[in-house]
């Protein structure tokens, strides 16, 4: 036996007769959690593998956002556009526009979880999308369909991101400009070309943040100042002396073709958040209530918007302005709350504004603190928004190109065509996996529990009960696979209006700037005729 003694075998040490506190303390354990970046079969190519359970050391993760928090986020990125301009689009649509309102609204959700889920199913399939963070969207669009859809959709994001945040400007500048005109009764103007630059660098510094997690403070403050703004609006508008009869002007009829179409296109301007809410999404805590968050403060919004269109319309009828703002009395409440909105505005463009940014510092490979470079890219960016501000005649010309011909696409197409296609990835994926894990056993891949749950209940319930037809048609439904029919239904929408609006919008651009912003007309005044 002393032949097959290992020679460096140490002995086993002896028990210490020193007490426990004496001894010293033994390091807790590592905790292990499921990871991807051991793979623990090399045989087995990556892409087959990446769904069985690896493990890596367990990190504290870094404060992210709360539910509340991503409600405020919700709340403040949709700003004051809703209560301004869809009093006068309920108006012209008729009882026909709550519909429409409505539809619109709950495409917006139903889309909004939709992407949601693809992030949610793209992090099992490949969890180095979680490097790409920066740029969430067009990640998403690589994984389902390659780099040249992922380019579209980066172009596409930038151009509605950045074509949002101009009407925003506009309108902060016309309404501080309307605070001083009115207040001294005509007399004196500062002209909305030298208020859209102050609003730019009051915007300017509060860009230099970076993503949604770190404006916490400055969600918290938008939605108070939104709340004030909601409850001076609703006092104007019930001191406002009513001008004819309550609801006067408005029909039954159903509204024209091109008016309807008009009207998705600024609705979907309106009540978009699709392209900050996978930003959202990841900088949340827990990344499955974001749809929860875009739910609630869409909701909390249209109810508020609706609520005071229903008002202004009692007291205004068909003598709402395009711009609610245009037709309420002059009042120190009113010009407390053009004060109010103007700023409101500014911090809507900041947090609608942080998804380009990160994704063209990612670009450029800058690092996600402050820095020089950023500061550079982001005032850039800003500065050329405010010149293209200088020269749009309303804040309202923009909607209609925006809305229908870039939002359409990110909201109601991409959304359906991702969720089909990373499903369908998910499902041979885990067919892949099952191989993988069980080699040559036959498997019953078919195996679908709710099937399986329903049956007895089925038999035990007759079907003339109301209990027994419920369970048939969610069964019905489940076979039907609903929520990829609904996907297919919503695609098919979001085509037509999105050709439909382009098309109308290559006839009506050159009429969107007929008349001539004022800062155009004191610039050609300058040079000799």
């Amino acid at each position: 036996m002393f032949f097959f003694r290992r020679q460096n075998a140490k002995p086993a040490p002896r028990p210490s007769r020193a007490p426990s506190f004496a001894l010293p303390k033994r390091r807790p354990p590592v905790q292990l959690t499921p990871s991807h970046q051991h793979d623990q079969l090399p045989f087995l190519r990556r892409s087959r593998f990446s769904a069985l359970p690896h493990f890596r050391v367990y990190e504290d993760e870094p404060e992210n956002l709360s539910l509340f928090i991503a409600i405020l986020y919700v709340v403040d990125l949709f700003g004051i556009f809703p209560f301004v301009t869809l009093p006068a689009l309920l108006v012209k649509l008729g009882y026909f526009g709550v519909l429409l309102v409505l539809s619109i609204i709950f495409l917006q959700i139903y889309t909004s979880f939709l992407l949601s889920q693809c992030w949610t199913m793209a992090e099992l399939l490949d969890p180095s999308i979680q490097q790409k963070r920066n740029y969430p969207y067009a990640a998403l669009a690589e994984l389902a369909y390659g780099p040249y859809v992922s380019l579209l959709v980066s172009v596409l994001l930038d151009l509605s991101i950045f074509a949002m945040a101009v009407p925003s400007v506009v309108m902060a500048a016309e309404n501080l400009e309307a605070v001083v005109l009115r207040m001294s009764g005509g007399q004196y103007n500062f002209s909305y070309c030298y208020w859209a630059i102050i609003v730019g660098l009051v915007i300017c510094p509060l860009m230099w943040l970076g993503s949604p997690k770190h404006m916490r403070s400055l969600a918290i403050i938008a939605v108070c100042v939104m709340i004030i703004i909601v409850g001076l609006l609703w006092f104007c508008l019930f001191a406002a002396p009513a001008i004819g009869a309550p609801f006067e002007g408005i029909s039954l009829e159903l509204p024209g073709f091109l008016t309807v179409l008009n009207s998705y296109s600024i609705l979907a301007f309106q009540f978009d958040i699709h392209p900050v809410l996978l930003t959202l999404q990841i900088d949340m805590k827990h990344k499955s209530q974001v749809s929860w968050a875009a739910l609630s403060g869409i909701s909390i919004t249209c109810s508020v918007a609706i609520i005071g269109s229903v008002i202004a319309a009692y007291k205004f009828g068909s003598m709402i302005a395009n711009n609610l703002l245009q037709t309420l009395p002059t009042s120190v409440p009113f010009y407390v709350m053009l004060i109010l909105m103007s700023l409101q505005l500014c911090f809507s463009v900041t947090v609608a504004s942080s998804a380009m940014f990160m994704q063209i510092e990612n670009y450029f490979n800058l690092p996600e603190t402050l820095s020089f470079k950023r500061m550079l890219i982001r005032s850039s960016i800003l500065a050329l928004e405010v010149l293209i501000a200088e020269f749009v005649p309303s804040f309202d010309a923009l909607m209609d190109v925006v809305g229908g011909t870039i939002t359409g696409p990110l909201v109601f197409i991409l959304p359906p065509l991702l969720y089909r296609r990373i499903r369908r990835m998910e499902r041979v994926h885990q067919r892949i996996a099952a191989e993988a894990c069980y080699g040559s056993l036959p498997l019953d891949l078919n195996y679908d529990p709710i099937e399986l749950e329903m049956e007895p209940l089925l038999v035990s319930t007759p079907s003339t009960t109301p209990r027994g037809c419920w369970l048939r048609v969610v069964r019905l439904l489940h076979r039907f696979e609903c929520d990829v029919s609904c996907t297919m239904g919503v695609l098919i929408f979001g085509l037509l209006a999105t050709f439909l609006s382009t098309y109308l919008n290559i006839f009506s651009l050159a009429d969107l700037f007929t008349n001539n912003s004022p800062c155009l007309g004191n610039l050609t005044n300058h040079f000799p005729q």
